[in-house]
């Protein structure tokens, strides 16, 4: 059976299959990777080029063999490069031999068993690409979309903190606006980050968990405590990493843009007040909401719910 693909797709899979002749009857001469793994184009460039498109795309290499009828298919100039790619390919078919008692078989190269499947396929558009390591942490994570996304422009320091308005040549605030003590950047872990987390992890029982002071990176921190939690609790505990994010976030930004004092208990009051909003919009359904429901001594932060 021959592949279907798409017109966009059609490079990819032509590097995708390799092709091993059998009768001949299905596989293309012009344009299948059949000879040694590779197709004419590569062999024979100049050649291929002086081949009618149409003509690349229905000539069968059975059809082609017989009574060397793919130099019909020639119709361009014969300059020295095509002549030249003419008798290299003729020494190549000339020692290819059908076998009549077998079908052709088309091998997907991106699977160990040489069987086509979709997951390969959808891996094999990734090949070469650089992973991105907190991406599971940011969209498996249950929490409002605004909060995914600004998470995954934390993991790529695109929030305009006070090392990025500087790099930019535009004014900023010389230290962190929470410490006042370290320079702002979006990743960082400073005083009053470490003690907010503290005091939150521990109104759930899990303040074991919490930065410690050698620990100087957020996604850092994150991708070690996620390591820590059993997997049962493991969704909602970093739900509630993200949410602690989102106030530390919030709480910095009405430091800058308010004038508002840093304030750990009001930070906490804020991630109370933003509990109760996720909540209302269907929490209960989360992983969040689940965990929350496991643990007893999550009074103080998620109320008489839990």
């Amino acid at each position: 059976m021959r592949w279907l693909c798409l017109q966009k797709t059609e490079p990819f899979f032509a590097v995708a299959v390799s092709s091993e002749v059998g009768d001949g009857e299905h596989t293309l001469f012009w344009t299948d990777r059949w000879l040694h793994g590779r197709c004419i184009e590569e062999l024979a460039p100049c050649l291929f080029a002086a081949i009618p498109k149409r003509r690349t795309k229905q000539r069968m290499v059975k059809e082609a063999l017989t009574n060397r009828a793919w130099i019909a298919d020639i119709k361009g100039a014969l300059t020295v490069g095509v002549i030249m790619d003419y008798l290299h390919l003729w020494d190549l078919v000339s020692a290819t031999v059908l076998q009549p008692e077998s079908e052709d078989k088309h091998i997907w190269r991106l699977s160990s068993n040489g069987q086509y499947s979709a997951k390969s396929a959808y891996e094999g558009f990734f090949l070469g690409a650089t992973p991105f390591t907190p991406w599971e942490l940011i969209w498996k994570t249950w929490a409002p979309p605004k909060c995914r996304f600004f998470m995954w422009l934390v993991a790529h320091k695109k929030c305009w903190t006070a090392d990025r308005l500087a790099h930019r040549g535009l004014p900023c605030p010389g230290w962190c606006p929470l410490c006042d003590q370290e320079e702002e950047t979006i990743n960082h872990l400073c005083v009053f980050a470490r003690e907010f987390w503290f005091h939150l992890l521990r109104q759930v029982g899990i303040q074991a968990l919490s930065p410690q002071p050698v620990e100087n990176s957020f996604l850092d921190w994150w991708d070690r405590a996620n390591g820590a939690i059993p997997e049962l609790l493991r969704q909602g505990v970093n739900s509630l990493f993200m949410l602690g994010a989102w106030i530390l976030w919030n709480h910095s930004n009405r430091c800058v843009f308010d004038g508002a004092a840093p304030s750990i208990a009001g930070a906490l009051v804020m991630a109370g007040e933003e509990r109760r909003l996720w909540t209302l919009a269907g929490l209960e359904d989360s992983p969040f909401y689940l965990f929350a429901s496991e643990v007893s001594s999550c009074l103080g932060l998620f109320g008489s719910r839990c």
